[in-house]
């Protein structure tokens, strides 16, 4: 697989594009490109317009996508794209064509970043021998584990992320009922997510009384920084300690003893906020099991591309498994 391969990274906000070379045995990712959806009314036409910016056609293609792979049609969790994977393989003229979860991509790139590429959230040795929990809020909420598997490491995609919502304050049971108002079923991801920040911000608008004008999720982060908004404040703050707990379940639930690796698209935005929210408190708020999550270490992925990375791995994976 000496010739370049294409790898992508599809959420429901954008679509990142590279080109990938084995270099050595050593996977270089090149050229990356983001798009946004919205923008385009396919995934076809935005790869075209990807490919036809840096004039290759690849023969090898690996795409990490927003949501489960169970056959051969893709439907996004937050985007209207669909992807029939055997007609779009024909269509690109692609010999290999591998789709797989966006964040199943994310942990395969992990064991590829350097110590550089994380912030410690906080401390802990972890269990070498224990899974570790791959996740975090962007478009959705992805999480996905890391198994030990002898000398090896196995991923297992998941869709944790559509976990029901557990509150347990009556600010977040009025939540809850906010959002219950519009889904019958309240998952986590409704709560910790873009689109999560979007429901938090008017709940708490309606639970104060306060008059909010409508704003996206990436405006919430900023008035939240900047300090402007009192309510957006209070928003970004609720969401990383919903976070934290959702994370600190998580844990519980997978015996991901290993660590948690936090991603998405959120977190590195919002940084010394994040730092400074109760995430660890709530991550570390387990009642009589809180023994049992307080050695395992939380670290940030502060770097881009790692799940194009995970894609070009994946893609070289498949390509010596032929």
């Amino acid at each position: 697989m000496n010739e370049p391969f294409l790898v992508a990274d599809i959420g429901g906000t954008n679509a990142r594009f590279a080109l990938a070379h084995l270099n050595n045995g050593e996977i270089a990712v090149e050229e990356p490109r983001s798009f946004r959806a919205e923008e385009f009314e396919s995934l076809r036409a935005a790869a075209d317009a990807y490919l036809g910016a840096v004039s290759v056609k690849p023969k090898t293609a690996c795409f990490a996508v927003a949501g489960p792979v169970t056959d051969e049609q893709v439907e996004f969790t937050n985007s209207p794209w669909v992807l029939h994977i055997e007609d779009f393989k024909k269509a690109l003229s692609l010999t290999r064509f591998r789709v797989v979860n966006d964040f199943e991509a994310l942990a395969s790139g992990v064991g590829s970043l350097r110590d550089k590429d994380f912030l410690e959230v906080k401390p802990g040795a972890g269990d070498p021998k224990a899974p570790t929990l791959v996740m975090g809020p962007g478009t959705g909420l992805g999480q996905a584990l890391i198994v030990p598997f002898g000398e090896r490491r196995r991923v297992v995609s998941t869709e944790g992320g559509h976990v029901s919502f557990a509150p347990r304050t009556d600010e977040e049971i009025a939540l809850m009922q906010f959002i219950r108002r519009e889904h019958k079923r309240v998952s986590v991801e409704r709560v910790v997510s873009g689109i999560g920040l979007v429901n938090i911000y008017r709940a708490l608008c309606e639970i104060e009384g306060a008059a909010c004008d409508p704003k996206r999720a990436d405006e919430i982060t900023a008035a939240a920084l900047k300090g402007a908004d009192p309510i957006a404040v209070k928003t970004a703050n609720m969401f990383c300690a919903l976070l934290g707990r959702v994370a600190g379940d998580a844990v519980l639930g997978a015996g991901a003893r290993g660590g948690v690796v936090l991603g998405g698209g959120i977190l590195p935005k919002i940084r010394d906020l994040f730092l400074s929210s109760t995430f660890v408190e709530r991550f570390l708020d387990k009642g009589r099991m809180q023994y049992y999550v307080e050695d395992v270490p939380v670290r940030l992925i502060i770097s881009d591309g790692t799940a194009l990375l995970g894609a070009a791995a994946m893609a070289k994976e498949a390509e010596h498994a032929n």
